[in-house]
């Protein structure tokens, strides 16, 4: 581990969710996990929505002692694959407290709460925060409590057509 204001980050390791589970050749340049991706059925069925496999791949990684062996950290950064870092994170999370950017274009309204409530019934738009899984830092116990319903979540939204209608198509995996 590193000292300094990201003295809580042990260094990258990038997820892969890939067809097999299989290397993509890249892992002799950053430390890799490479864990079966969704089959094409299961993403054709929710409207050819590939990002599943993000909270797939995480459900993967922490349901595998021999993956979770790689992770040398306590704190995990989630992000998009076209994200670019130009300085140090500083890590701003905490055991009990994650961080997680913002999103203008988050925002649930009333309208939503029908969808929202779907899933986590004590919930509500005016409770829901404007953030999405990327760019995420969390601890790991933390995430391991939050994937199973991230993951059902995210299922559940893309196979339904009514919530495809009030919730962003494209981010929904976010909410």
């Amino acid at each position: 581990k590193l000292a300094g204001p990201c003295g809580d980050m042990g260094g990258f390791t990038r997820l892969v969710a890939s067809e097999g589970g299989k290397p993509d050749g890249l892992e002799g340049e950053i430390p890799s996990v490479f864990v079966p991706q969704l089959p094409a059925s299961v993403i054709e069925s929710h409207f050819h929505f590939g990002v599943l496999n993000r909270p797939e791949s995480v459900r993967q990684l922490l349901a595998s002692p021999a993956l979770l062996r790689q992770i040398t950290s306590d704190f995990v950064l989630v992000l998009e694959t076209d994200h670019v870092l130009m300085q140090p994170i500083p890590n701003l999370a905490t055991r009990t407290t994650p961080a997680a950017f913002t999103f203008g274009y988050m925002h649930a309204h009333a309208s939503q709460d029908w969808v929202i409530q779907h899933y986590w019934p004590e919930g509500s738009s005016a409770s829901l925060d404007p953030v999405g899984p990327s760019p995420l830092l969390i601890h790991l116990d933390q995430l391991r409590a939050i994937s199973p319903r991230w993951l059902n979540f995210s299922l559940g939204l893309r196979s339904n057509a009514d919530a495809e209608r009030v919730m962003q198509g494209w981010v929904q995996e976010m909410w």
